[in-house]
């Protein structure tokens, strides 16, 4: 198992190493859902090679960590990017600059199932089978054992390697019957999360405790 430690922010030059990859994996735990009501305890951050930070907010946002988080040549990817947006929005005060959704683009490509969580795609597009036992965890504690930090740093440790294989996938899927292609749409489906982060940031998301919006329903 290793050894993952809790931070205050990350580390200069960690910040240099990530500030010069192309992507990067973000991932939060919070006390809770509810925005403005629920802060973050935990922001998880990887690169492709595996180095793992677990940073501790303490009174706002970490200065390297905003760095990172508004850096507009980084990638950020998160798994359902509505969320730790949003919460990184509210409890951090931070908007995100040029992230990406890769449950998003899950939905958009493996159109032939319906579980697109983190461990159904770690398991069927990595063969690693992810442990799920911790995510019932008060995550404000001080006392954070091995196993649940270790449960916080596998959200990220993977994303990097699941995006390439979903970019591989909706590369190659042939163009629609309408001859658009999922590449293009993904692209369209990206660039429309920061608005519907806004909105729902904005309370104008009136279903499922606030994480949809029936703004453009009939």
């Amino acid at each position: 198992m290793s050894d993952y430690q809790l931070v205050s922010d990350i580390p200069d030059a960690l910040l240099n190493h990530y500030l010069a990859q192309p992507v990067i994996a973000i991932d939060s735990e919070m006390h809770g859902l509810r925005l403005y009501r629920d802060e973050i305890c935990l922001n998880q951050i990887c690169d492709a090679e595996g180095q793992v930070c677990l940073v501790r907010p303490e009174g706002g946002c970490p200065p390297n960590l905003k760095r990172l988080l508004t850096d507009p040549n980084v990638i950020k990817l998160f798994h359902y990017a509505l969320s730790d947006v949003a919460f990184i929005h509210t409890s951090l005060g931070v908007t995100v600059e040029n992230f990406r959704c890769t449950k998003v683009m899950s939905k958009l490509v493996r159109t032939y199932g319906q579980r697109h969580g983190l461990k159904d795609l770690s398991k069927e597009l990595l063969g690693v089978e992810m442990e799920k036992e911790q995510q019932q965890t008060n995550w404000s504690r001080s006392d954070l054992s091995a196993e649940q930090l270790k449960y916080a740093a596998n959200d990220v440790l993977y994303l990097v390697a699941i995006y390439n294989k979903l970019t591989e996938m909706i590369e190659n899927r042939p163009p629609l019957s309408t001859g658009t292609t999922v590449k293009e749409l993904n692209e369209q489906a990206q660039a429309m999360l920061p608005g519907m982060v806004n909105l729902l940031i904005h309370g104008y998301g009136d279903e499922d405790q606030g994480w949809q919006t029936t703004l453009f329903w009939h």
